[in-house]
């Protein structure tokens, strides 16, 4: 009697234990039932005709495995949970996620987006999380992105590492230098494997005021080829005069614009006709070394809601460095305001301006779109040796971590033609918003960009890009 009783009572107390943690994971002494109802459940038990019974079914119960969740539960389970600060319980806290994207010059596209926060002191508590994240996309055209950037902040905000890089395979197209060149529309193939990476390290001087060094190397690496469309315009032109008949489909269509004056065949291939003019090599290394000075106020840097972020640059390219063919200089401004509006509201507002002295080699010139500025432009349709940029977007939370924005955003370039406000373009675009680390955000945006030239049959659409990556644009 005395062993059953004790090996009930062990069953009880294990049951009630299990009973109390799945209803509530604070283990105070009201959630385990006193000596008093365990030994009256002893009592009743023994008395029950089917005891024996009982405790069987209790004990075979204990032993049965535990249902594992599916799949769908996991994954809702997982991302319900991704975005609490564990960055003082963990070295590390990562998390994954992948994400369909489009763009016009791309095509379709799969990427994933790895994330992570940290501190470096788990037991200061003043400086905000480091961050580090990593970002990949493959699309139907080949165009390959392998990505990677990161913070290291320390020392209660005082010091701040930065570093970011990335290796790209690019089928894309070259338009040009200059606005006219962007705007004229005639595009050559142009296929660049591209690698960068910078590095930055700053402290601070009195408060949020900082200055610091940066360094940086870029590779730029291109295969194209002519489109000998000068010969075959003039080829179907010698046809026509013998008596045949102008041919269909795309050439027929070009030639006839070529009659009317609207189609330029010796402006087909830009960057041939650019390397034949500066005499610029296609493969292009390039190494850097830059002081810098900023003022952050912001209170994340990956995803601020109140605060001024303000930074100057210099960096200078010199021959010696590995540079190729020449030496020039790059200066770069930034400029933005972060102010919070009425509940979930943040007014978020950006100027950024680049400018280069000397001449640069054929991919370093200052180039409108991308992911983060004027979205919506293929990034480097417009390229020069100044631009200037603008954007102000509203953000919206809606509902716990789902969000929304809007913007609207213009640019120039000039340089080596004048500056001209009618050559101003514009950017607008939406997007959606989810919380995917503690305050760090997955980011999906469609932005529009002007049309293209309405006489060239493959330009006579609005410029778009659909873009998949993580923190804000600015």
């Amino acid at each position: 009697m005395k062993k059953t009783c004790f090996l009930l009572l062990t069953v009880l107390l294990t049951t009630a234990a299990l009973r109390a943690s799945a209803q509530n994971k604070d283990t105070s002494k009201e959630n385990f039932p006193s000596t008093e109802t365990t030994l009256s459940q002893i009592g009743q038990a023994e008395a029950h005709p089917n005891a024996r019974h009982v405790r069987m079914a209790d004990t075979s119960a204990l032993a049965a495995p535990v249902k594992r969740p599916g799949l769908i539960r996991r994954i809702i389970d997982y991302y319900s949970r991704s975005n609490v600060d564990r960055t003082f319980e963990k070295k590390i806290d990562w998390s994954i996620a992948p994400g369909p994207n489009y763009s016009s010059d791309v095509g379709f596209g799969i990427g994933f987006l790895l994330a992570g926060l940290y501190r470096l002191d788990r037991t200061d508590s003043v400086t905000a999380p480091s961050n580090i994240s990593i970002y990949g996309n493959f699309t139907t055209e080949k165009f390959v992105l392998l990505r990677f950037s990161g913070d290291n902040i320390y020392n209660h905000n005082k010091q701040r590492l930065s570093y970011s890089g990335a290796f790209v395979y690019f089928p894309g197209a070259f338009y040009g230098v200059g606005y006219n060149a962007g705007k004229e529309g005639y595009a050559q193939d142009l296929t660049t494997t591209m690698g960068a990476f910078r590095i930055s390290y700053c402290t601070s001087l009195v408060g949020r005021f900082y200055i610091g060094v940066s360094g940086g190397i870029d590779y730029s690496g291109a295969k194209y080829k002519n489109s000998g469309m000068a010969d075959r315009m003039n080829g179907i032109q010698a046809d026509v005069e013998s008596g045949k008949p102008v041919p269909g489909g795309k050439m027929g269509e070009l030639y006839n614009l070529w009659q009317e004056g609207r189609y330029d065949p010796a402006k087909q291939d830009p960057f041939s006709n650019y390397i034949a003019t500066t005499g610029d090599k296609p493969n292009a290394f390039n190494a850097n070394v830059g002081l810098f000075a900023q003022y952050d106020t912001r209170d994340v840097t990956f995803n601020a809601s109140k605060g001024i972020f303000i930074k100057a640059e210099a960096k200078w390219y010199p021959e010696w460095l590995g540079n190729t063919r020449r030496t020039f200089g790059r200066f770069t401004l930034t400029f933005d305001f972060y102010q919070k509006l009425w509940k979930g509201a943040v007014l978020a507002c950006d100027l950024y301006a680049d400018a280069t002295t000397g001449t640069p080699s054929w991919h370093m010139y200052a180039k409108m779109g991308g992911m983060e500025r004027m979205r919506g432009y293929y990034e480097g349709r417009y390229r020069d040796k100044k631009l200037v940029e603008t954007q102000i977007e509203l953000r919206q939370k809606i509902y716990r971590r789902h969000g929304i924005v809007g913007w609207i955003g213009g640019g120039q370039v000039w340089g080596t033609e004048k500056f001209r406000w009618g050559n101003t373009l514009c950017s607008f675009g939406c997007g959606y918003r989810f919380e995917f680390k503690n305050r760090m955000n997955i980011r999906l945006d469609y932005g529009w960009g002007n049309f293209g030239n309405q006489n060239l049959p493959w330009d006579r659409k609005r410029s778009s890009a659909f873009l998949f990556t993580a923190s804000e644009a600015f």
